[in-house]
């Protein structure tokens, strides 16, 4: 997808040239250094400007999973994070109440008839923007419920726009993208003007099943996830060999598993771990790749980097390393027992703590070169401590990194890295006692950030979708194993109960696989939410702990945070939305 991105600045320019407002008011100032005059001319111009709207596709989203329990940023000036886990959040903040991708996508649509070229492909152009419209639309409904839809680029004196009814958006955004998965093909044959990873049918229906799954419309859910499986484009991505630095990590795994005594595979088990890992690293992190739905594309430029995988989460032992978002013990908790159906009882926070001290003491005083030293001779299975991490799934060694944790495929200088935690450091240093690991990324592009390709939507959570909408729809069901074991297959852990024993119990156990699958990729954030207030009572109130015993986030919910609010400052310029401010703001 990288030569999506042909003209960056090119793109840049033609971007503020179209772009919207980000407030409701959907005013804008006119643009005075673009003479339109000049544009939308030709196939060329349609190209630009179509770039335009795929500069707005979003790439990681871990930023709203720290408004969950598997997630915290002890930053706040990086967002109101923390501020909306103890139920602090007020309408002088803006979460994403924003109109400017709707109103690029909307400029194209009216404009691009205007350029000689032929109609097949302003057809098929016509609907790869829309796709990004009807993307903007639901992270909106998501956040906000009601909100204004848009279809034309309203003039500067244009009045006021009132929300439209959820109803209306979600409607809106179902039958947009159930026309635009009839307009585009299965996939693009890597031709000029017709790369690799751009929007396809696959991508539009695999869209259409993560909105139905969360406006609970289940029959189409099923249906359009069901399409994507059924045409066979894509699959989970697996490894068939290890690296010489996976290989290292192997011969440690001992420490963490007792193959034999739980009568696991250790070869599926290791190439379950890495192909999970691998699909977001280096030559495999490209449209390409069976797995990637929708690629969010990147290349080593200035304009076009992504800065989170490599300064955001990754541990600040490790060059460049902020470790601004750190997974919480919640999502630690989370992950099963090697059996995979078992989720441990929980320790209380007083155990935790002293076995942590326990394994720390011998080491807090060495420096980093004798701290890897010792950790290499260190018989980790015999630490109380340690035992938390033995004998769990796979995809969390390869998830998250827990301290004495070895992790040898980074660019660590001195090529050997295991985790530390030092509970007495602040800033650059993860506070819950964990870092991630998953989607770190292996190289820089200019010391400091990441340009390997994200991949949107995966196939990965089409299965989960499926298998969730077909739970609601039949209950557990044979289906609903094959696509689950699918996933478990890829990880190298055991196939999923044949029976359970009510649709709560199946709904449970998939919510869990998803929340484990997913995790770290933002899914969070909307997944408690849509399965109702009770739900996220259950889970978003009490305290957060560190390993050391440190009080990390006392989680305090309230219903209103079902939805976000609407901005006051939207609130300001628009008076049809004064008296329709979301519950609770």
């Amino acid at each position: 997808m990288k030569n999506i991105y042909l003209t960056t600045l090119k793109i840049a320019a033609f971007s503020l040239f179209i772009a919207g407002t980000s407030s409701c008011d959907l005013n804008v100032v006119p643009p005075s250094d673009i003479a339109v005059e000049n544009f939308w001319k030709n196939e060329k111009d349609a190209w630009y400007a179509l770039n335009a709207c795929y500069a707005q596709m979003p790439s990681m989203d871990i930023w709203d999973e720290m408004c969950t329990d598997n997630a915290h940023s002890h930053k706040p000036w990086e967002g109101p994070f923390e501020l909306i886990q103890q139920n602090g959040l007020t309408a002088s903040e803006n979460r994403g109440y924003d109109f400017s991708t709707i109103r690029i996508v909307n400029n194209f649509l009216e404009n691009v008839d205007k350029c000689q070229m032929s109609e097949s492909l302003r057809n098929r152009m016509k609907a790869e923007a829309r796709f990004f419209r009807a993307l903007s639309y639901l992270d909106l409904t998501t956040k906000f419920g009601k909100v204004a839809i848009i279809t034309s680029v309203l003039p500067y004196d244009a009045p006021p726009v009132a929300r439209n009814s959820v109803e209306e958006v979600r409607s809106f955004i179902l039958d947009e993208l159930a026309d635009i998965a009839t307009i585009l093909p299965e996939s693009y044959n890597g031709d000029t003007m017709n790369e690799r990873g751009r929007i396809t049918s696959q991508a539009a229906n695999a869209l259409r099943a993560r909105a139905a799954l969360y406006f609970n419309n289940f029959t189409e859910a099923e249906k359009s996830a069901k399409a994507i499986i059924d045409s066979k484009q894509h699959a989970l991505f697996r490894i068939s060999e290890l690296t010489d630095a996976q290989k290292q990590e192997a011969d440690e795994m001992y420490q963490y598993v007792d193959f034999e005594a739980k009568g696991i595979d250790k070869d599926k088990f290791i190439k379950g771990m890495f192909s999970y890992e691998a699909l977001w690293h280096k030559e495999n992190a490209n449209p390409r790749n069976p797995e990637y739905i929708l690629t969010r594309g990147f290349m080593a430029d200035p304009n076009n980097f992504d800065w989170t995988r490599y300064t955001y989460i990754r541990p600040s032992q490790l060059v460049s390393g902020y470790c601004s978002f750190e997974p919480m013990q919640d999502l630690i908790d989370a992950y099963w027992d090697i059996d995979g159906k078992t989720i441990r009882p929980s320790i209380p926070m007083e155990t935790r703590a002293a076995n942590y001290s326990a394994i720390y003491n011998e080491v807090k005083d060495l420096d980093q070169t004798a701290y890897i030293k010792k950790v290499e001779t260190m018989d980790l299975k015999q630490y109380a401590y340690m035992q938390e991490f033995r004998n769990r799934d796979s995809r969390l060694y390869v998830s998250m990194l827990f301290p004495f944790k070895g992790w040898h495929e980074t660019d660590f200088k001195g090529g050997t890295f295991y985790y530390r935690w030092d509970p007495s450091k602040a800033g650059n240093e993860s506070w819950s006692g964990y870092c991630y690991r998953k989607m770190v990324a292996l190289q820089a592009y200019d010391n400091w950030a990441n340009v390997e390709d994200y991949p949107v939507i995966r196939y990965a959570e089409v299965l989960l979708t499926y298998a969730e909408a077909r739970i609601q729809n039949n209950g557990w069901d044979a289906e609903v194993q094959t696509v689950l074991n699918d996933l478990r297959d890829r990880c190298g852990m055991p196939d999923v109960p044949a029976h359970m024993s009510s649709k709560e119990e199946a709904l449970a156990f998939v919510r869990n696989e998803r929340r484990i699958e997913l995790a770290a990729e933002g899914h969070r954030y909307d997944d408690m939410r849509r399965y109702g207030n009770a739900y996220c009572s259950s889970i978003m109130n009490g305290p957060t702990y560190a390993p050391s015993g440190y009080l990390l986030v006392n989680k305090s919910w309230n219903e209103r945070l079902m939805l976000m609010p609407v901005p006051q400052s939207a609130i300001d310029y628009n008076p049809l939305l004064q008296g329709d401010q979301n519950p609770g703001y």
